[in-house]
């Protein structure tokens, strides 16, 4: 019986809500621990109150469980008994009036000027990959790209003579990129990018096909392992570390969301009156590396 109500309520979220499947089975997996935990103290799933809810969060909490963990099986158990409630399967919603804990966002992990300085300064080689792997890095700390932006330029898309890229998205954006990352790229397209079948993506791996994102993860893996930070370095670590570097010397908020393609309802507006002069002159000002 229990059963057929845990099951009817998954085929009414995946038909209603439509739910990813990995969504849905978190659902299926904190419900019925919750269950699990109703079945040691011999309560039944109906007759529950706010009572047991909370001395369940707090049980969870004592067992070790994040913040983060216990917020979601309350969102379960919100979903769960909300459900039961609007089939008249019980007569009231003990998670009714319980609040969700906020979940405190910890800061993004991001390198320190002078960690990037050791990593833009490490012997990356003078072969094919080592020309590249550099080329790489030194433009995404340039400019703050995303993984995916970046195995997606093309060659059309850099212009080193004026010194920036286009990022061809719903909103184009030109992003100004510094001396040191236009040194590289020069040396990465002249001397280690060797294309197969006129492939025009501008990072290549080295049969010459299109990089990958996890092509790509992995040569910052290579690298920012030599100089060990303290914690796992991804692609969007540069780009946090692009922005914190920008906006710790002083560049206007504004500029560097610009750059960085962010827009909200709130300053959509003010970004659109940014010029692309304006851009480079913060730019030119503030990044360590310009």
């Amino acid at each position: 019986m229990l059963n057929n109500v845990v099951g009817e309520f998954l085929d009414f979220l995946k038909k209603n809500k439509k739910l990813s499947n990995n969504t849905l089975e978190s659902y299926n997996r904190d419900i019925k621990q919750f269950l699990n935990y109703l079945e040691e103290i011999e309560f039944e799933y109906y007759n529950v109150k706010k009572s047991t809810i909370l001395n369940y969060l707090y049980y969870l909490k004592k067992k070790g469980k994040s913040q983060a963990t216990v917020s979601r099986n309350l969102s379960s158990l919100k979903a769960f008994y909300h459900y039961l409630f609007m089939k008249k399967k019980i007569e009231e919603d003990p998670t009714y009036m319980i609040n969700t804990p906020k979940v405190e966002k910890k800061p993004p992990a991001t390198l320190t000027v002078e960690q990037v300085d050791m990593l833009l300064s490490l012997d990356f080689g003078d072969d094919e990959k080592g020309i590249r792997d550099k080329a790489l890095i030194e433009l995404m700390y340039a400019t703050g790209l995303k993984v995916s932006e970046v195995i997606s330029l093309k060659l059309e898309d850099v212009n080193l003579s004026y010194g920036y890229v286009v990022i061809r998205s719903n909103k184009e954006r030109v992003i100004p990129i510094g001396s040191h990352a236009i040194e590289a790229l020069k040396n990465y397209i002249e001397k280690g990018r060797k294309t197969k079948n006129g492939e025009n993506t501008l990072f290549l791996n080295l049969r010459g096909e299109k990089l990958t994102r996890q092509g790509c993860w992995k040569i910052i893996r290579e690298y920012t392992d030599k100089i060990n930070p303290g914690f796992p370095v991804t692609p969007n670590t540069l780009r946090q570390s692009f922005a914190q570097h920008m906006l710790q010397n002083g560049a206007d908020i504004r500029a560097v969301q610009e750059m960085l393609g962010y827009q909200t309802d709130l300053n959509a507006n003010l970004l659109s009156l940014i010029s692309k002069s304006k851009i480079k002159e913060v730019y030119n000002k503030f990044h360590p590396r310009a």
